[in-house]
């Protein structure tokens, strides 16, 4: 079964949708969207019967609390929408569906072809990570992949899924990159004791090491804005780096441009909750004194919770400005909870100076490489509207979003796109 699997994984080199955080009703109908807008406008030709030209797939690769959205009886309409769609899949780990006593079966009699579940084993790498693998196989033949970490490693199993991740890159030959941001510079604390999950800290140090003995370049690298606010001590060492007690071995505090440098090559990088959008394949001219002809992936950064409840919010735009001063095209879409980032006039009061998120947008909405936009199908469910202050903000409906997340800027010469939520 796992290789049949795998044979046919091997030609998924279309876009991917990963995550392992729980879908919510509102988060499903956009995908739903995206999964229409991708059939009909992107790839029309796989509704014909016979087409000639085979649709590359868009995957959904379903993890950690991700799999209770699929068996959600008040979601089943929008799965059954999007599996309309010949080019769509979904891809489970067989052990993540057994933890949680999730049944698949009855969809999967349903669409044998479109929903595909690893088969457990004995190894220490899922196969639902070679599958995932196989499916970045691109063009580009990258020698790396990266993750951007944001949550704590012990909010219960968020971290066990990226860890697999880089030990299946080691095994392919791939160097693993892990960007420490916000609560997720935790992962590289040094000492961790946990009494019943794996250790974090001496698995990334076990990975570091068998990468670095397979001849591989690891990254273990984390914000250090992010670890300066979390009490993480540091002194400068003498050559100018950055030096904690705080770490394990491998880990390295570094400011965040340093992190953005990373986005800037081509590597597949994914979040908790992100995607990767391949485009299709241009002749390009290489440019005239560059020893490079493609630009930097651009990104697009979708803030899904409220502004100050928590720090994703003010993370994502810090991360998409310092992205744009880099170079890369960077474009960040209000959604769900985020969208009360934009309504009404927030001000900050009290001892310190305005730092309130609509500050921060005005102040960066300049930037050359920066867009914002704001997705109206959430402001009309919550009945908000957009500060009128705002004015380099931009509503888009489900059909300009579609267009941003799916197709090419026409000024951007690129194999792939990352998008991640915050």
């Amino acid at each position: 079964m796992l290789s049949y699997t795998r044979r046919r994984l091997q030609t998924m080199k279309g876009n991917i949708f990963f995550t392992s955080e729980g879908l919510t009703t509102e988060r499903l109908l956009w995908l739903d969207e995206l999964v229409k807008f991708y059939s009909t406008k992107v790839h029309p030709e796989s509704l014909h019967l016979k087409p000639r030209i085979r649709t590359p797939p868009f995957t959904f690769f379903l993890l950690g609390d991700a799999c209770y959205g699929f068996i959600d009886r008040q979601h089943r309409y929008y799965w059954e929408n999007m599996f309309k769609s010949p080019s769509f899949r979904c891809v489970f780990d067989s052990h993540e569906l057994h933890l949680r006593g999730i049944q698949v079966e009855p969809l999967k009699v349903r669409f044998p072809d479109q929903i595909v579940t690893s088969k457990m084993g004995d190894r220490p790498d899922k196969p639902v990570w070679d599958l995932l693998i196989d499916a970045l196989r691109d063009r580009s033949r990258s020698t790396a992949i990266g993750f951007l970490l944001l949550q704590s490693p012990y909010t219960y199993q968020s971290c066990s899924n990226v860890l697999d991740l880089l030990r299946t890159a080691v095994a392919r030959g791939i160097s693993p990159e892990i960007y420490g941001y916000l609560d997720g510079v935790h992962a590289m604390h040094s000492g961790q004791a946990p009494m019943n999950h794996a250790n974090i800290g001496e698995s990334l140090t076990e990975i570091n090491k068998i990468s670095l003995k397979k001849g591989l370049s690891p990254k273990n690298l984390i914000c250090s804005q992010s670890a300066t606010s979390r009490g993480y001590s540091t002194f400068i060492g003498e050559d100018g780096k950055i030096i904690s007690n705080c770490l394990i071995p491998p880990g390295r505090i570094t400011n965040l441009d340093q992190i953005v440098f990373r986005f800037c090559k081509n590597h597949h990088i994914f979040s908790h909750s992100s995607f990767s959008i391949t485009f299709p394949h241009k002749k390009i001219i290489p440019k005239l004194n560059s020893s490079s002809f493609r630009d930097p992936p651009p990104l697009v950064i979708l803030p899904t919770r409220s502004p100050y409840g928590t720090e994703f919010s003010m993370g994502a735009i810090t991360l998409a400005a310092a992205c744009a001063h880099r170079g890369i095209f960077t474009r960040v879409i209000f959604i769900e909870d985020g969208v009360h980032a934009l309504s009404g006039q927030h001000v900050q009061e009290g001892e310190y100076p305005r730092f309130d998120i609509q500050a921060v947008i005005q102040s960066t909405s300049n930037l050359e490489n920066l867009e914002y936009y704001c997705y109206s199908p959430s402001l009309s469910t919550r009945g908000l509207s957009i500060h009128p202050g705002l004015t380099r903000v931009h509503k888009i409906g489900t059909s300009e979003f579609a267009q941003i997340l799916l197709q090419p800027p026409g000024h951007i010469e690129s194999g792939h796109q990352r998008v991640l939520l915050f």
